[in-house]
């Protein structure tokens, strides 16, 4: 998939068409509109170890389906966004997807690139390596050989599963 920086929109509405990718405040990544979702993608090749964005939101204790967990009790939300154009522009970690086989890791409210992400590729992370329990649960369906089924958050790992993500999570979850 090739995606031209010069295709990427403002954010206008929540009615733009499929195919449209949607700016956000970093050079590195847009919102693509699909037909029954929005994802964050890369309009940029992307290299390893590279700094995507940084984590800003409403911080909160109570974690919602959109949160993503920054500490033993503190979740960062989106809902301090002025409207949908905002939301997307200014924060695009709303709208990365899960992997059990993911492309960045979220460390000290830093999203960075654990491999070369190429340009059209979505941009993802391993949710339970942030989030102690998930608001709202989920069966993965990222299709990887290392896919753990249920999403349910770090305090449900299996042994094994802990053992495998053990380097990739948050240090509150250790």
């Amino acid at each position: 998939m090739s995606i031209n920086s010069q295709r990427a929109t403002p954010a206008s509405s929540e009615h733009d068409l499929p195919g449209t990718v949607l700016h956000t405040d970093s050079p590195l990544v847009g919102v693509l509109v699909d037909q029954h979702e929005r994802r964050l993608i890369a309009i940029r090749p992307i290299a390893k170890g590279s700094l995507l964005y940084r984590l800003e939101g409403h911080e909160t204790p109570v974690p919602t389906k959109y949160s993503v967990q920054i500490a033993i009790d503190m979740h960062l939300d989106q809902s301090d966004a002025r409207d949908a154009t905002d939301r997307v522009r200014r924060r695009p970690w709303r709208y990365m997807n899960h992997s059990c086989d993911p492309n960045t890791r979220i460390a000290d409210r830093e999203v960075r690139a654990v491999r070369d992400i190429a340009v059209g590729d979505a941009v993802t992370f391993h949710y339970n390596t942030t989030e102690y329990e998930m608001a709202e649960p989920f069966e993965c369906r990222c299709r990887t050989p290392v896919c753990d089924g249920v999403i349910r958050g770090a305090k449900f790992l299996t042994a094994d599963q802990r053992a495998r993500l053990g380097p990739w999570l948050a240090d509150y979850l250790r």
